[in-house]
């Protein structure tokens, strides 16, 4: 579920107007008083604090984990995940969902807040409630110490709470005295100043045209383990299949970059690590092909009669239960003790690449040429070796070697501006026709396979007619590549 959550502060001596005063004019609404308990969890640093997101056990709603989406200056976006057990420790389930932040620390029980909670549920014309308005009064423990109080009002809207409701809301409130200047989540205010540290991986600012190849490969490296970590959880709830897709993107790219970069490195250290990614990289790409697949048959099955549709969903039924038999197989990889101690080593290279000796200071914009001609190189060569009339495989090394083209352009594009940013997209363009072309000759030869299992039945014809339109999208792609390549030519030079 997500939560979508303003926090104004109440100082000493404020008070909020009454229900009817706050509400008038605005909405029905209806009030209760609920005294909650709740004891949170963390690593002894803080990780998941610092991060934005949150493990706790509350004696009203059980055990919930928090997943930050976004901030700004007064609004948290988070999704909300609610999970059954004992309150005296916190369920596998949960600890689960929040690795990529605990990794192979331990989680520790690290406060306990009390709460005397004033409730006010806003509701829309439909009688729907939209919109909670909490004010609370918070005794906050830390590790046993003296309680901490304070209070503040928390206003959470549904996703499809009319906006001018919750900004008529927050301006009445700080009208009355609430203050917005310290917008944080209760256990941060109660932990004090180790919650606001930055995160084991802070957003990384893109390097500046005077950067060094330091500050260039940190940026590139905390760039791809920060996709990885946030779409971590996204992977793990499984509903959402870009979640695959962009931990797969953070995989490959990590990959590409590291190889990129090779002439800076140390590559005792990078190597192994790139092996690793490999690894995971595998095993999220069977997911996402598998995801790809879902959705063109069951784009191409819309335009199929009725009948042969049902014969349709039998090859989607099927694949779906490959799909689900892979997630499950990644999900093993990711709860064992090799996916997190490569988590770990990501985090590390985030703040701490490993460069080559002497250099780390040395000025970026005076080696990203050297860094773009070997991928470029390759590509060129790739295409030079091919025959008049090449092999869908010959074409899909072609979309390899253009890939890591473009992440090279794209990872040198804050130190080289426009002319590397023109580049990646154009390649950008030629791996999406050569992408998509492979993509039609994945569908036809699993089609070709899943037929051979429906003998005396239709499927085995349906999968025929989905074959070919498949293979008609293949032959059209085939007949565009080469204009996308002479496009990005030009800008290669």
């Amino acid at each position: 579920m997500e939560e979508r959550e303003v926090k104004l502060r109440l100082r000493p001596g404020v008070r909020l107007p009454a229900p009817e005063v706050l509400l008038d004019g605005l909405a029905p609404w209806s009030v209760d008083t609920v005294e909650q308990h709740a004891v949170y969890f963390d690593t002894r640093d803080l990780a998941l604090t610092r991060a934005g997101a949150s493990l706790r056990y509350r004696s009203d709603d059980g055990w919930t984990v928090k997943i930050p989406q976004s901030r700004d200056h007064s609004t948290f976006v988070r999704d909300e995940y609610s999970f059954v057990g004992s309150p005296d420790v916190p369920p596998r389930a949960a600890i689960d969902l929040v690795r990529a932040w605990t990794r192979s620390r331990p989680i520790v029980e690290i406060a306990r807040l009390d709460t005397n909670r004033c409730k006010i549920h806003v509701y829309d014309k439909r009688g729907k409630p939209v919109v909670e308005i909490d004010a609370d009064e918070v005794a906050a423990s830390v590790n046993g110490g003296t309680a901490t109080r304070f209070r503040e009002v928390e206003i959470e809207s549904k996703p499809d709470a009319e906006p001018r409701l919750v900004k008529a809301l927050v301006t009445r409130l700080r009208k009355s005295g609430a203050d917005d200047d310290d917008p944080m989540p209760k256990i941060a205010r109660a932990l004090g100043a180790r919650a606001t540290e930055p995160p084991d991986v802070p957003r990384p600012s893109p390097p500046g045209r005077k950067a060094t190849v330091g500050e260039l490969v940190q940026a590139s490296v905390a760039g791809g383990v920060l996709r990885l970590v946030e779409n971590d959880p996204v992977v793990r709830i499984g509903e959402d299949p870009e979640g695959v897709h962009q931990a797969r993107v953070a995989t490959r790219r990590l990959r590409s970059d590291l190889q990129t970069l090779r002439p800076l490195l140390d590559t005792d250290w990078s190597e192994p690590l790139r092996g690793e990614l490999q690894w995971l990289g595998e095993l999220l790409g069977r997911v996402r092909d598998a995801d790809v697949l879902l959705g063109l048959l069951s784009d191409k099955a819309e335009a199929l009669s009725d009948e042969e549709r049902g014969a349709a969903h039998e090859l989607i039924d099927r694949l779906r239960v490959m799909r689900q038999r892979d997630h499950a197989s990644l999900l093993d990889a990711m709860r064992s003790d090799r996916y997190t101690v490569l988590l770990d080593r990501l985090v590390d290279a985030a703040s701490a690449p490993r460069l080559r000796a002497g250099t780390s200071r040395k000025r970026a914009s005076n080696v990203v040429g050297k860094l773009l001609h070997r991928p470029v190189r390759r590509l060129r060569e790739q295409i030079r070796r091919l025959p008049e009339n090449p092999a869908d495989m010959d074409l899909h090394e072609v979309r390899k070697r253009a890939k890591q083209a473009r992440y090279a352009f794209e990872a040198v594009t804050p130190i080289a501006g426009k002319t590397a940013a023109r580049a990646a997209t154009r390649l950008a363009d030629l791996q999406g026709v050569l992408g998509d072309h492979q993509d039609a000759v994945v569908a036809v030869n699993w089609l070709r396979d899943a037929a051979r299992n429906y003998e005396g039945t239709d499927t085995p014809f349906v999968a025929g007619r989905l074959s070919g339109a498949f293979d008609a999208d293949r032959i059209r792609l085939r007949g565009r590549w080469r204009a996308s390549w002479k496009r990005a030519r030009r800008v290669l030079g």
